[in-house]
């Protein structure tokens, strides 16, 4: 047998919802095991996305952050320290969120640096930061819903 971690915890949610919810005889217990199964799914889809999210995240903040860094201003220490923030040794999540945290610490910076910069190449590139930022979060959310 392989584990499938995605798969055991969707199993757990559907268990919750399907035969346990209607076991418990308080709302406050049905609101828990609900909020119970609700986790368990946003943690199985988590886990099947989670290494492809963060090596995405990460590359597109790599590259802002070698693209923005003539704009940089008084933030290009914290950008050139970001760049050379090194890479994932492995692919575990706690090692990618390690990078992309480096990264993204770069970025905001990089960020605060180009709000200084009153020409029109800073404000572009400044909607291009959002737009990352706004895909960023729309790659985070989840299509599990109870």
């Amino acid at each position: 047998m392989r584990p499938n971690l995605s798969r055991a915890l969707q199993g757990v949610g559907m268990t919750l919802v399907s035969k346990l919810l209607a076991e418990i005889r308080t709302p406050f217990g049905q609101q828990e095991a609900g909020l119970a199964a609700q986790l368990s799914f946003w943690a199985a889809e988590e886990s099947e996305r989670a290494a492809d999210r963060l090596v995405i995240e990460t590359r597109a903040t790599r590259e802002l952050l070698r693209e923005g860094l003539l704009l940089s201003g008084r933030a290009r220490p914290a950008v050139e320290a970001a760049l050379a923030a090194p890479p994932a040794p492995n692919l575990r999540i706690s090692s990618l969120q390690a990078e992309n945290d480096a990264v993204r610490k770069g970025l905001v910076e990089l960020q605060a640096g180009i709000e200084d910069n009153p020409s029109p190449a800073a404000r572009a590139f400044n909607e291009r930061i959002w737009a990352e930022l706004v895909e960023s979060t729309k790659r985070r959310a989840f299509a599990a819903r109870l």
